[in-house]
């Protein structure tokens, strides 16, 4: 058995999903487990349209904009089954506005509504899939990743039930691999004991595919993207971004722990623990490579440079000669676990506590209310984070020279620095990329 799971970007045109549909035919292994992500931008979409629903804003032109693009994919994909699709898509559009047309309250859990609201984008992308390979008469069956995928707390980035998720995996799975070969399923979302939507966090997707493989002893999980492989740096920001052929489970945890765009944070523990190759190859360049992740344990080629647009840096305080003490931090972290708000960096002195984390929260503003009320807070929006991993202390001098660092850190092989939004940063980590 093998895993494939395709992103967005690997969707989100006609062609595209003609191609999915042809590299799915010529894998030779069965049985093959194929994950979705959301077309395109959908799922950026979708969270736009909620925070509208949040600040009572109109958002029945994005409701538009997602049912025009998604038409466009089923004008250009179908036929026969071209009617069933439209169908389809009009429930779909039906369900949405009736989710957002639910008033909320003070009182209403927000992960609730927000897993309600983004999950709709996978579930509608592996239908136009599932009709696709259908009317390319691929043998395949459709499951929804609900049924399998349990979980145990939390809506938004929610934590994975094993023993449960094991369970309806094996139940649900295994029946329909053995009646067809090839199952088409979504990433990215789940469900709780009650049955309700609950979605796995930022990049999801990556982690459903190994929770999948873990489950059912895959031979291999293949995530398929829309970059050579893993990088060194991110090639959308850098040009000179050098691909990582082979690398440890352990080093791509911790470029993703601190803010990789290469996979979901706990996408290669169940791969890990089962010694399951992953490999991360090029959708549009299907005879290279990609890379190799494996329990081989090396120190990657290259150094890692992770550089982060949209933080925010909160320091707190108590008051004029008040310690901060450790009563402090436990409160602090009691609230962003509470608000399940991500720290990038976090550093303490002895009258301030000092965390950089990500603006793109919806809850961010409930959290730095909250604070607020027994803390005095200076907050800084936007900055930038740059971690660099494996890198020697003179070139990080060059790098970072002129520049206004508010706040570093050192410790073993990593450094972080958050500094002032500057776009000659990209041009002096390409300098130093060309170095390697």
């Amino acid at each position: 058995m093998k895993v494939f799971k395709f992103g967005g970007s690997c969707i989100q045109h006609p062609e595209a999903v003609k191609k999915l549909e042809q590299l799915v035919q010529s894998e030779p292994l069965r049985p093959l487990i194929v994950v979705i992500s959301a077309m395109g931008k959908t799922t950026s979409g979708l969270e736009e349209i909620f925070q509208q629903k949040l600040n009572e804003q109109p958002y029945d032109i994005g409701i538009q904009q997602l049912y025009r693009f998604h038409r466009a994919m089923i004008d250009g994909l179908l036929c026969q089954l071209q009617q069933e699709a439209y169908k389809t898509l009009t429930l779909w559009r039906e369900k949405l506005v009736a989710t957002l047309a639910h008033p909320t309250t003070s009182r209403t859990p927000i992960d609730k509504l927000y897993s309600e609201i983004v999950a709709e984008g996978e579930l509608l992308a592996s239908k136009l899939v599932y009709y696709y390979l259908r009317e390319q008469n691929v043998a395949c069956t459709w499951l929804d990743a609900r049924e399998c995928i349990k979980t145990n707390k939390g809506f938004s980035n929610a934590r994975v039930d094993w023993v449960a998720t094991q369970y309806w995996t094996k139940t649900s799975v295994v029946p329909l691999l053995n009646k067809n070969q090839i199952m088409l399923t979504q990433g990215f979302i789940s469900s709780n004991e009650m049955g309700e939507t609950t979605t796995l966090g930022k990049e999801g997707s990556d982690f459903t595919s190994t929770v999948f493989a873990s489950v059912l002893g895959a031979q291999s999980v293949t995530i398929w993207k829309d970059v050579p492989g893993i990088m060194n740096a991110d090639p959308k920001l850098f040009k000179k971004a050098a691909k990582l052929d082979r690398i440890s489970y352990r080093a791509v945890a911790e470029m993703a722990f601190y803010g990789a765009k290469v996979l979901h944070p706990k996408t290669v523990q169940p791969l890990e623990a089962h010694n399951i190759p992953l490999y991360v190859k090029p959708f549009h360049h299907l005879h290279e490579a990609g890379t190799e992740i494996t329990n081989e344990l090396s120190k990657p080629e290259y150094p890692i440079y992770i550089l982060q647009k949209d933080q925010g840096l909160v320091h707190l305080s108590r008051g004029v000669s008040e310690f901060f003490d450790e009563a402090c931090l436990q409160e602090v972290i009691y609230q962003l676990m509470q608000y399940d708000t991500r720290t990038s960096m976090l550093e303490k002195d002895a009258y301030t506590l000092s965390i950089c984390l990500s603006t793109d929260s919806y809850k961010l503003n409930k959290l730095l209310t909250i604070l607020s009320q027994k803390f005095k807070i200076r907050y800084h929006a936007p900055v930038h984070l740059l971690t660099v991993i494996h890198q020697n202390a003179q070139l990080l001098q060059r790098l970072l020279y002129q520049k206004t660092a508010l706040l570093t850190q050192k410790r073993d092989h990593i450094y972080q620095a958050v500094f002032c939004p500057d776009e000659k940063i990209a041009t002096s980590i390409d300098h130093m990329l060309s170095a390697h």
